[in-house]
């Protein structure tokens, strides 16, 4: 099966399935744009559908698709891609790069602020979660922190570092340890 097939045949509702969408979903990560003029690149394979991929939303979402449309436009027609559209092209992937980075820093700023609001009030209390990620044992090199991971509240939907050492794939209770929206922090432990 594809990872797609493996993906849609889990039940995110049980906490080892849960545990293997998110180790599988940063296996994934890394995608990156490649701009290319005539000659198709050496890779042109998407890793997470195994197969060639190209990827254009409406032009106001993301800039590189405004200049991918541009291009799509201009060959449908049969006529000349605009040269503006073409300059840009080798510059693009670094530009997205760059623009994805911090979409993605508001985007997590964003849920941090919603999930800590919803948990100021009830620091102290336990919390049912299944255990989504551990941490990497030390490796020398970095500087070493106490035990934890990643957990998934059942209630609120809430997903935060916990410290401990945690199973992974298993459930757990965790209680709220630190809930700070004005930090954007949410702290559980292992109950």
């Amino acid at each position: 099966m594809g990872p797609g097939q493996v993906l849609a045949a889990l039940d995110p509702a049980q906490p080892r399935a849960a545990a293997f969408i998110d180790q599988a979903a940063e296996l994934m990560r890394g995608a990156a744009y490649t701009a290319f003029d005539g000659t198709v690149p050496e890779q042109p394979e998407h890793g997470g559908v195994a197969a060639a991929y190209a990827h254009v939303t409406a032009p106001l979402r993301r800039l590189a698709d405004r200049y991918a449309t541009e291009v799509c436009l201009a060959l449908h027609a049969g006529r000349a891609v605009p040269d503006w559209a073409r300059a840009a092209l080798p510059r693009l992937p670094e530009v997205m790069a760059s623009t994805d980075r911090i979409a993605s820093a508001a985007s997590r700023g964003a849920v941090d602020l919603a999930e800590a609001a919803v948990l100021q009030h009830r620091v102290g209390e336990t919390f049912d979660a299944a255990v989504l990620d551990v941490d990497a044992p030390p490796n020398g090199r970095s500087r070493p922190r106490p035990a934890g991971g990643t957990v998934a509240l059942d209630a609120p939907p809430v997903r935060a570092r916990c410290l401990g050492e945690l199973p992974l794939g298993e459930r757990v209770r965790v209680r709220l340890v630190t809930a700070d929206p004005a930090a954007r922090t949410v702290l559980f432990e292992l109950a």
